[in-house]
């Protein structure tokens, strides 16, 4: 029979814990090694999922690169990194669903796990989102480890050097970024509010009418003069012609507006709340922010976010030595986007000025198709930024600014003697 595979297998092998002799890793400000990714019920509040999805979303558009930096320069390596980390991290997610589902563990969990797989020669192969339902922080002569626990009961212990960490809120523990303590109150407020405005529009669509009657004092009196109306009177088999017949003793008047009251002071608290935890606006989830709302978002949250990632992808993929060399992995996104068609003009403008980018760069600022070749990776230049020591040739037609002429030859100026004229004057001179 064949053996049944997982994504546990297929993560990590199939491998369990080993036998080694693993003792809890002692923090400093706390006397738990264990961190559980709970977060209440704050992903079944509408509003707390619309305030991350915006900001995954725009996650999601990561561009990562594999570069090479020195002092004076940085050169793209378009090598198998490239390929991982832009397209396919792992076989059962795109690089934007990748991405988006770290984003969104960062902002409800505060910390974003990710494993990376390499192949036997050692190249990065895949990287998986690790949403186990709790970590532990253990030690081994000398060397800190982190057991994974997942909801089936799997389990796997790795170096934590080995891993991808990004944290939110870290400030208290060691090593995990803090709870969402703060945001309790609010969650609670917003899910009372969610029930009773359910409750409140069930009510609201099963009562169809008001009957007042006169001359009853009981509650039972009440209630069977409510049941014999409505046995008479709203029952399709003994009120087949519709018409609703009354005396004196009954005034029944009818509910036809089956709208909803809704309180929107507090709606309008509990969605300020959530929005101002997690760093967004109303404008940002709604899709309706100017480009100058989307830059400063941007400014303020994607790109904080991408220099975490930065660093963290870099530390976990790359040795100390290939780190020495200049190897990064830089996530950006292209912040244009956010800007008017007059800002582009602008930018582009004054980057053709300088003569720093080519004409596939420019083409790519307005979602245009690029060119490619030579021609494509041409920059332009105006001739206003001339070089400076070029300047006088160009506007004047001399020879530029003149320069110091030459030292004259120590030992008094005399020239060597295959330099001296002859003494006749030579040819010319005899003739």
């Amino acid at each position: 029979m064949k053996e049944k595979r997982g994504l546990f297998q297929t993560i990590f092998g199939g491998r369990k814990d080993d036998d080694k002799g693993y003792s809890a890793y002692r923090l400093l400000s706390s006397w738990e090694s264990t961190f559980v990714p709970y977060s209440g019920n704050a992903w079944d509040i509408n509003t707390v999922r619309s305030a991350v999805d915006a900001f995954a979303r725009r996650v999601s558009t990561a561009q990562p690169r594999h570069v090479r930096t020195d002092a004076e320069t940085t050169v793209s390596v378009n090598d198998y990194l490239d390929r991982v980390l832009q397209f396919k991290p792992n076989p059962y997610m795109t690089a934007s669903e990748f991405y988006y589902k770290l984003a969104a563990q960062y902002k409800i969990y505060n910390n974003a796990i990710a494993y990376p797989v390499y192949d036997e020669s050692g190249k990065l192969a895949a990287i998986y989102p690790i949403n186990a339902q709790y970590f532990e922080l253990l030690e081994y002569m000398g060397v800190l480890y982190c057991r994974f626990r997942f909801a089936t009961g799997s389990s796997y212990i790795c170096e934590y050097s080995r891993l991808i960490h990004i944290r939110r809120h870290f400030l208290e523990n060691d090593i995990f970024g803090d709870s969402n303590k703060p945001l309790e109150t609010v969650l609670k407020t917003a899910n009372t509010f969610n029930q009773s405005m359910s409750k409140f529009a069930e009510l609201i669509a099963v009562i169809r009418g008001v009957l007042e009657v006169s001359n009853a004092v009981k509650t039972e009196d009440l209630n069977k003069r409510r049941d014999d109306f409505i046995r008479d009177n709203l029952r399709m088999e003994n009120n087949g012609a519709g018409v609703i017949v009354t005396d004196a003793k009954y005034k029944y008047t009818p509910i036809s507006d089956k709208t909803t009251p809704i309180p929107s002071t507090q709606l309008s608290y509990v969605k300020e709340e959530i929005y101002d935890y997690f760093g967004v606006s109303k404008e940002i989830v709604e899709n309706t922010a100017t480009p100058a709302q989307e830059s400063a978002f941007y400014s303020g949250e994607i790109a904080p976010f991408f220099r975490k990632l930065t660093q963290a992808f870099t530390n976990c993929i790359f040795t100390e030595r290939e780190v020495g060399h200049g190897n990064r992995i830089v996530f950006s996104s292209n912040s244009i986007q956010f800007a008017t068609l007059t800002e582009k003009v602008s930018a582009a403008k004054f980057l053709t000025e300088i003569g720093a980018a080519t004409l596939d760069q420019i083409l790519t600022m307005f979602d245009m198709p690029t060119i490619g070749g030579e021609e494509g990776s041409r920059r332009v230049q105006t001739l206003n930024m001339v070089n400076a020591e070029l300047a006088d040739k160009y506007q004047t037609g001399g020879d530029g600014p003149k320069k110091d002429p030459p030292p004259e030859p120590e030992g008094g100026g005399e020239p060597p003697d295959d330099e001296k004229p002859p003494e006749d004057g030579g040819e010319e001179g005899k003739q």
